[in-house]
């Protein structure tokens, strides 16, 4: 009986940890800003105290997605307000980000569409509008938005602190033209079955239809996951490297994760990755809504959004320039 009621008594404390409030599209704030001659559409949530500085993180959806999907997907707004930290979700063009990958079938490519510059824009906007800690700011994204976030750590280190890359590897564009001004934090997840990016690298091949999921077209070229972390690690001029296994969350009896962590790195940055054995191209832990009677949890190997918020809100902060920043009433 006694271990019953132990049972018991941990199985509430962590589903009440884990069922936090879900803050619907209503409480967050839609906006728009002109960048490059566009209109660029984002929504976000900020926590009712702003007396602080606070960090900013952006979270990139995958091809075909939005930014209001990323919102669902994700579920980071929920922790925001104890956590204290503003998180927006942008939209690329007519669902994609221009990663540098140049496929005719993306709009974002064909238009040649300058992401790297709205991130700097969204960026000044927020500083403009709230008390954002410069030193503090972070990118995470999945997929086609996992590609882009590395090239915005390529192209922008002067802005971002770190980075986190879910269901992707590093592309053979990135590897080549990758020139980093100030060093970053960079993780990654990435699952051993995935049907879109290869774990193994290679090409990448995506699903021209839903319905129809044999029928595929060419995307480009990525490193495997090994190599992408050994990418990072040289460019960051990692020195120590460990490998240990991580265990699955709320899962007993199951095959733990493995981890990969370089440390004494360039400015005290870090660099790690988590394989998920049987995972596909997902978000691992991530909400999806089919219907009133079809909602859940994608997967049980990890939450997502704890291993980035813990990388996120752990990191040494970014050493910036004096600058004057003006906020608005």
């Amino acid at each position: 009986m006694k271990l019953l009621l132990l049972f018991m008594g941990f199985w509430t404390f962590f589903s009440c940890q884990s069922n936090k409030r879900f803050i619907p599209v209503a409480e967050h704030k839609k906006a728009e800003i002109e960048s490059g001659g566009r209109i660029r559409k984002f929504i976000y949530f900020a926590p009712r105290n702003t007396d602080k500085s606070l960090p900013l993180i952006f979270l990139l959806h995958g091809g075909g997605g939005s930014g209001e999907g990323m919102l669902y997907l994700s579920r980071f707004s929920d922790l925001a307000e104890d956590n204290g930290y503003i998180v927006v979700y942008p939209d690329g063009t007519k669902g994609r980000w221009n990663d540098g990958r140049n496929l005719p079938f993306s709009a974002a490519d064909r238009e040649k569409v300058d992401d790297t510059a709205f991130f700097r824009d969204l960026t000044n906007y927020f500083q403009s509008n709230y008390r954002v800690d410069r030193s503090r700011i972070f990118v995470a994204g999945i997929s086609n938005g996992g590609l882009m976030t590395q090239k915005l750590l390529c192209e922008a280190s002067d802005i971002f602190n770190s980075g986190y890359v879910v269901a992707s590897t590093t592309s053979t564009v990135i590897r080549d033209n990758c020139l980093l001004n100030q060093p970053v934090s960079i993780g990654f997840i990435m699952g051993k079955n995935d049907d879109v990016i290869p774990y193994k690298g290679g090409t990448i091949r995506i699903p021209t239809d839903p319905t129809k999921p044999n029928q595929r077209v060419d995307a480009g070229n990525v490193l495997s996951y090994q190599e992408s972390l050994q990418f990072w690690s040289e460019k960051l001029e990692c020195k120590n490297k460990s490998e240990t296994l991580k265990p699955k969350m709320g899962a007993y009896f199951s095959k733990s994760l493995p981890y990969t962590k370089y440390v004494n790195c360039l400015n005290e940055v870090r660099v790690e990755g988590f394989v998920i054995p049987r995972g596909g191209h997902i978000w691992p832990h991530g909400f999806y809504y089919t219907n009133e009677k079809n909602y859940g949890y994608l997967s049980e190997d990890l939450d997502t959004r704890e291993v980035l918020l813990d990388f996120f809100l752990s990191s040494k902060p970014k050493e910036q320039e004096n600058k004057i920043v003006h906020f608005r009433d």
